[in-house]
């Protein structure tokens, strides 16, 4: 049985390369706590490395565009988005990118940003204040903590919290879950914190974990982290791992430690043979959400793009990976983002859109859809502004999983982008209608738009998508030298209570220094 500990945090620590900063010694809260070592491990080969983005890294790219152009038909629709409530939540000066998230259940809101976690009742009043997220573990307590995510489980009327824990010197790298009861989640000693290795690959180099995805079904709770070796500087990739888990010691802390089944390494190559780069996991909903999937994204430079999809299949000795490739359409990586009064070429005040990694992928059982989306480049017409403009677009997929694996398509794709303008960061739900909801970042130097929060809705058998301002950005954003920092994550989640309603966790600039942190219910009527 795992022990609780009582500790009290004296540090803040800010992650993203930053260095520590000493805080005024404050009370946390008690949280039950153990760390769980015993692992199942598939696939020993770690495979080659190569590099790849980290969340210690900053891309900065602002290039020609390399495909045709297009002009978007967005579409015409009877219903559209519309804002129910919102409000500011979390924002912490200390760090950046806030990689904003969280999800709504049925009493409460869990959100969380890079530094921090928090809770708040459905009206936007915190319940539980801002508690810093090493301060969750014994272990992780005075590290650096990073890459929060948040999901609500409606199967298990749980959330799930899971940030990670990095270290060059000494070498350390752990994954840290934090169960949070729906029901009682105000009193923060029901929680049930518990950690892993982050590095489950034995026989290999040391590698560390980063860009951790998570999902769940109606019994395991998934994690998945790129591994990358040390030293963070390096940044180079070394495989994917999956981490599967019974919800039972993972959500209850006086139960026996969880045995994760974990596959890493060869059994993370996808059908080209490629290791996989940023695997996730899927929310479930429905009534039969049936087995994990798993979706990632493949470029071929030259022969093709694609994605793959992945299941989680119980067997009789355990579980077995399996999966299949299906073509994507060229995908190029999408190029840095202007915003209001940061000039066309003026490199400070450029934000990063993204990259051609996936931020999360939803699964809707009752119609057996999957969905995720990613940033791309593409070039939209008309420029009236610019005369010729090479926009980060989103590209949106739903993908039908076939029982054999191998007959999975995709179903549906579509973009959401306008000329002259910059998207990115984007998360995807559906409501109990099945339509796509996409929230997501955005800013335009040439259409006058600061850094804001949108979200766009989907019909269901539809591409065109109708789009809402949730939050409008209220100044230039500028808080570093070079490329700002901006996402990582944005999160939505389809609201237990309400299912014709999501829940989207997104960040707008609040002055040029901050970010702010907004929690927002949208509909479509």
């Amino acid at each position: 049985m795992r022990s609780c500990t009582r500790y009290v945090s004296a540090l803040a620590v800010l992650a993203l390369g930053m260095l520590p900063l000493v805080q005024p010694v404050t009370a946390q809260p008690s949280v039950p706590s153990g760390s769980a070592s015993r692992m199942i491990v598939h696939g020993r080969d770690s495979g080659a490395w190569r590099h790849e983005a980290t969340s210690f890294g900053v891309l900065a790219r602002r290039f020609s565009p390399a495909e045709a152009a297009l002009h978007v038909d967005r579409g015409v629709s009877a219903l559209a988005p519309q804002s129910v409530t919102g409000f500011d939540a979390l924002a912490d000066p200390l760090s950046a990118p806030s990689d904003t998230t969280g999800s709504r259940g049925d009493d409460v809101i869990v959100a969380a940003v890079n530094t921090q976690v928090a809770v708040y009742d459905l009206n936007g009043t915190q319940v539980v204040a801002p508690i810093q997220l090493d301060a969750l573990h014994p272990d992780s307590v005075g590290h650096t903590a990073f890459d929060p995510k948040v999901v609500y489980d409606p199967y298990d009327d749980t959330f799930v919290l899971v940030y990670l824990v990095q270290e060059n010197r000494p070498r350390l790298s752990i994954i840290v879950s934090v169960s949070i009861p729906d029901a009682t989640a105000a009193d923060v000693s029901t929680w049930c914190a518990i950690s892993f290795p982050g590095d489950a690959i034995p026989g290999g180099p040391s590698t560390w974990a980063d860009y951790p995805g998570l999902g769940f079904n109606e019994t395991r709770v998934t994690i998945t982290t790129n591994e990358f070796m040390f030293p963070s500087s390096i940044g180079a990739f070394r495989s994917s791992q999956v981490m599967t888990i019974e919800k039972t010691g993972l959500y209850d802390c006086d139960q026996p430690d969880p045995v994760p089944t974990v596959f890493a390494g060869t059994a993370t190559k996808d059908n080209h043979g490629k290791q996989a780069f940023t695997l996730r996991p899927a929310e479930t909903v429905g009534v039969s959400p049936g087995v994990q999937l798993m979706v990632s994204f493949g470029p071929v430079p030259g022969r093709g793009d694609y994605l793959t999809v992945w299941r989680i299949n119980p067997t009789t000795t355990g579980f077995a990976l399996r999966k299949v490739s299906v073509p994507s359409g060229r995908v190029s990586r999408s190029p840095v983002g202007t915003q209001r009064g940061g000039g066309l070429t003026t490199r400070d005040t450029w934000w990063d859109t993204g990259d051609t990694r996936l931020i999360n992928a939803f699964y809707d059982a009752d119609r057996n859809e999957l969905f995720t989306a990613q940033a791309m480049l593409k070039d939209l017409r008309p420029d009236t502004h610019t005369g010729g403009y090479p926009e980060s677009v989103i590209r949106w997929y739903e993908i039908d999983p076939a029982t054999n694996l191998r007959n999975s398509l995709i179903a549906r794709k579509g973009i959401i982008g306008e000329p002259e303008v910059d998207v990115g960061w984007p998360s995807v739900a559906t409501n109990a209608s099945g339509v796509l909801f996409v929230t997501y970042s955005r800013a335009s130097e040439p259409e006058n738009e600061f850094l804001s929060a949108w979200v766009s809705t989907i019909q269901p058998g539809s591409t065109g998508d109708d789009e809402l301002l949730v939050h409008a950005g209220a100044a230039t954003y500028n808080a570093s030298p070079g490329v700002e920092r901006w996402g990582d994550y944005t999160a939505i989640n389809r609201d237990p209570a309400l299912p014709q309603n999501v829940a989207t966790f997104n960040q707008y600039a609040q002055s040029a220094a901050q970010w702010q942190q907004f929690i927002s219910l949208v509909t479509d009527t």
